[in-house]
């Protein structure tokens, strides 16, 4: 016995979902409709295949059509083709399938009645309704004020490198006229400071001379003295000479690993004599916390020289001076510390400038040599001091890295 066929579906259930499925469709065309005259910006709505369903009054206005030129027209049609782009098909043909929203997407075109014009896209596919909506915005304007802007910036910060490299040379012409200035200073000080000691000893020559053609049993301690002031005037020029060494040397200098703790050491009896002289007990304390660091010996024998004399003028009854190391992190530290008179504070920041002395006598170079040889080094001098109790300056240095020592 054969299956009975299924009833029929009457004819009135048939044409009701008939009209449901056209009111739907009205619906969705009048949703559509609503939302594209919504929009104040361009925008059109587009069947699956790209044809233009219908388009609002800004998109008419914006591209000077007509909706007889518009509706029911392939996309790719309009215009004579001049939206065919190849951006725009981009756009709809690969991007827009695999993503529900495609935002901001730029066309710059010359379009046939408006020119030259710079579209922003935005497309939307909405797959219930079946058509897709794409928004577009004239930002002509916006992209022509943004170009102005970055040729604007662009020329401001090249205007800005030529103030900015004109500044730089302008700063290194007058540290260069600065520079030729203090040579020119440093040079008076010179010809000044070796032509004293010279004008003493050539005194001291004639005075011997006239001893020497008269010579009598008193001379000889008249004799001893001259030789003595003699001396005393060639130390200083020595003292005067290295000291200018030191200067020209500190620019060149090249650094070698050295322990620093027997330099030191060797250098503190070299000076102790002649402290001694002078009433003053050198004292050597944790030297063993010196260690390896890159140096110019004869630079920084200079600094240590420097500082030793400081210390014996500031203790003209006598006094100590100690020699300390001490080592902190990756430098060490030497503490030149005196028990003299001290430095009135308000002197304090004047001590290292060039030609600032006090002393009478002094060249004002001591000092200005002491910091200008520690940062040839890539270290640093401070002072602290109390007046009436002492005087102490540290000298830190970077230790030699671990494959300088041998």
């Amino acid at each position: 016995m054969d299956d009975a066929a299924p009833p029929s579906r009457p004819l009135h259930e048939e044409l009701a979902a008939l009209r449901l499925q056209v009111a739907a469709l009205q619906a969705a065309q009048e949703a559509a409709h609503q939302i594209v005259e919504t929009v104040r910006d361009p925008l059109l709505v587009l069947t699956p295949d790209f044809r233009v369903q219908s388009a609002n009054a800004a998109f008419y206005r914006l591209f000077h059509v007509s909706p007889a030129e518009t509706e029911g027209q392939h996309l790719y049609a309009l215009g004579n083709g001049q939206w065919n782009l190849p951006e725009l098909r981009t756009l709809l043909e690969e991007i827009l399938p695999h993503n529900t929203v495609f935002n901001d997407y730029l066309v710059t075109y010359d379009f046939e009645r408006i020119g030259l014009r710079t579209i922003m896209l935005n497309a939307r596919r909405i797959d219930h309704l079946e058509f897709i909506l794409l928004a577009m915005e004239d930002v002509t304007v916006r992209r022509q004020d943004q170009v102005r802007l970055e040729q604007f910036v662009q020329e401001r910060t090249a205007a800005l490198a030529r103030e900015m490299a004109e500044r730089q040379r302008l700063e290194q012409e007058a540290q260069r006229v600065l520079h030729f200035a203090l040579l020119g200073r440093l040079a008076a000080g010179v010809s000044h400071e070796i032509r004293n000691p010279l004008a003493a000893i050539f005194l001291s020559v004639e005075l011997l001379e006239e001893e020497l053609r008269d010579l009598a049993p008193e001379s000889t301690v008249e004799i001893s003295q001259v030789l003595i002031d003699i001396r005393t005037n060639l130390v200083r020029l020595d003292e005067l000479v290295q000291d200018y060494l030191s200067l020209v040397r500190v620019g060149v200098a090249q650094l070698v690993p050295a322990d620093l703790r027997t330099l030191v050491a060797q250098w503190a009896q070299e000076l102790s004599p002649a402290l001694a002289a002078h009433g003053v007990t050198l004292q050597l304390d944790a030297l063993d916390q010196l260690g390896w660091v890159a140096l110019h010996a004869n630079t920084l024998r200079r600094v240590l020289v420097n500082l030793v004399d400081n210390a014996r003028d500031a203790m003209p009854q006598g006094g100590t001076v100690t020699l300390r190391g001490r080592r902190q992190g990756a430098t060490v530290q030497l503490d030149v510390e005196d028990t003299g008179i001290g430095i009135p504070p308000e002197r304090s920041r004047q001590i290292f400038d060039p030609l600032h002395t006090t002393k009478p006598g002094g060249t004002g170079l001591g000092l200005y040599i002491v910091r200008e040889v520690m940062a040839a080094h890539g270290g640093q001098v401070v002072v602290q001091s109390t007046v009436g109790a002492g005087t102490t300056f540290t000298l830190t240095l970077p230790m030699a890295g671990a494959g300088e020592t041998p």
